[in-house]
């Protein structure tokens, strides 16, 4: 019997017919099993009170199950085995992460309040797995980014990527550099009056992810897509010339000043205060669509960019385009664009210590338009449907590039047409789990993905959450 559990675990049997109901003792029995080695899987666990439905205090309750929780070292990273049989659930972990996902799992089995008979085997395909938020070009701010980091968290992804620096709009608080904020910050693609994080709401954002095992790896796109900078600052520019605010939605028209001293003052100040508040061992320096530049001058560019990411303690992410340069061992490459030239990939894969993250526009962009006639999104790089989402293989989409070289795979959603978190979360919903599933590694079985990502419809309306009604989809 198929259970709704998404991404679908590797292994599953489940018992037709038969459930019994969740109960406080037994929440409360596995919340504290958990507790004592795995806290924040305990936290989750505690949450399942949430799903009990009110019961008639003249009825005997049932007995107790017997809970029975542990680290099993046998599992991959991040794999849980889960029992739920009559009187008795066990749940073993490779290690925390495992567990929670565990219990992220079962948040899910038990949503109408019933606890099948089921038992799981699981663990994730890729370690890297993320959603991407571009909150320059019109900004979400903290409360819209949590909702974000419940989703993700839900469907076992563990990193948020926040594009926080575009040509429409600086959204994060630097040290040292206040005119970023209080002259960058103000405009979005939409007219609006834009926003930014605080260096506090960004503490309180990583907080909250690291609650739901997601880290926050945030971006500062260099040298191009970098317009609002230079209204800010304007000696950092080519030119040197003042600039007005960009509302557009054009590409790779602006860079900074590729050798002045004012520039790379700008880029260190910048890459010392994202270093220092970011936990994480990862930050993203950008390096897409730097258009106006020659090949040479933006590798030469790059590599030095590089070295002051490593310079401040971090490893490094980039987009593809910078695998023309020589680059830090353990830095990711974003693969986006099979426009762009990638034959020399497979080398940088085999000679550099690079890994790649798999975001191929054309299955995992969720800025771009699900039909023809979809009024949100773009359409540049393919319409992409649910099932488009879904049915693709990371190793495949990645030119010639290793298997093993492969660490993750990442939705991407740009906000060009994004003009309120309702227009955020259609665009990522009903996709997020689809990619999600290609990140976990789930068993391909699209009729039963779409047999459970109905149900799901049915929570994200109960839960507020505006999503497109797919026509691949039998929503309830």
């Amino acid at each position: 019997m198929p259970v709704p559990v998404l991404p679908a675990p590797l292994h599953t049997r489940c018992t037709d017919g038969r459930e019994s109901p969740l109960l406080v003792q037994d929440v409360d029995a596995l919340a504290a099993s958990l507790t004592s080695w795995a806290p924040r899987a305990g936290a989750l666990a505690a949450r399942l009170v949430d799903r009990i439905p009110s019961t008639d205090p003249a009825v005997d309750p049932a007995p107790p199950v017997a809970v029975v929780t542990g680290i099993d070292e046998a599992l991959p990273a991040e794999g849980y085995t889960l029992a739920l049989t009559d009187g008795r659930w066990t749940l073993r972990a490779a290690d925390e992460a495992g567990a929670f996902w565990a219990v992220q799992t079962l948040t899910q089995l038990v949503r109408d309040g019933q606890v099948p008979d089921v038992e799981i085997s699981d663990h994730p395909a890729y370690a890297v797995r993320g959603v991407m938020l571009d909150i320059s070009r019109f900004f979400l701010g903290p409360d819209s980014i949590k909702k974000a980091i419940d989703l993700a968290s839900a469907y076992r992804l563990n990193t948020l990527h926040l594009h926080l620096t575009d040509d429409q709009g600086w959204r994060l608080e630097i040290e040292n550099r206040p005119l970023l904020t209080e002259l960058a910050s103000g405009t979005d693609v939409g007219g609006g009056t834009g926003g930014f994080l605080t260096l506090a709401d960004f503490e309180e954002l990583q907080d909250y992810a690291a609650a739901l095992h997601v880290t926050i790896v945030p971006e500062i796109d260099l040298p191009g897509h970098s317009h609002a900078a230079q209204i800010a600052y304007p000696e950092i520019s080519p030119d040197g010339e003042p600039r007005e605010p960009y509302l557009g939605t054009e590409v790779g028209f602006s860079a900074l000043h590729l050798t002045a001293e004012e520039s790379w003052s700008f880029v260190d100040d910048v890459v010392a205060s994202v270093a220092k508040h970011t936990r994480g061992e990862y930050i993203h320096l950008g390096g897409d669509e730097s258009l106006t530049l020659s090949e040479e001058d933006y590798r030469v560019y790059m590599e030095r960019l590089a070295q002051v990411g490593v310079k401040y303690g971090k490893k490094l992410t980039f987009w593809q385009e910078a695998s023309v340069a020589q680059l830090p061992a353990q830095t990711r490459l974003q693969f986006w664009n099979m426009r762009e030239r990638t034959a020399h990939m497979a080398a940088v894969a085999r000679d550099q210590d690079v890994t790649f993250i798999a975001s191929p526009a054309t299955r995992a962009y969720l800025d771009q338009k699900y039909t023809a006639d979809s009024t949100l999104g773009l359409d540049w790089a393919a319409l992409v449907d649910v099932e488009d989402a879904y049915g693709w293989d990371p190793v495949a989409e990645l030119p010639n590039i290793p298997a093993e070289s492969i660490v993750g795979v990442e939705a991407c959603l740009w906000s060009e047409t994004v003009r309120s978190f309702d227009d955020a979360t259609t665009l990522i919903l009903p996709r997020l789990p689809a990619v999600a599933s290609v990140a976990w590694g789930s068993p391909k079985d699209f009729p039963a993905f779409a047999a459970a990502l109905s149900q799901h419809g049915t929570w994200w309306a109960s839960e507020g959450l505006a999503f497109h009604r797919s026509e691949a989809i039998a929503w309830a």
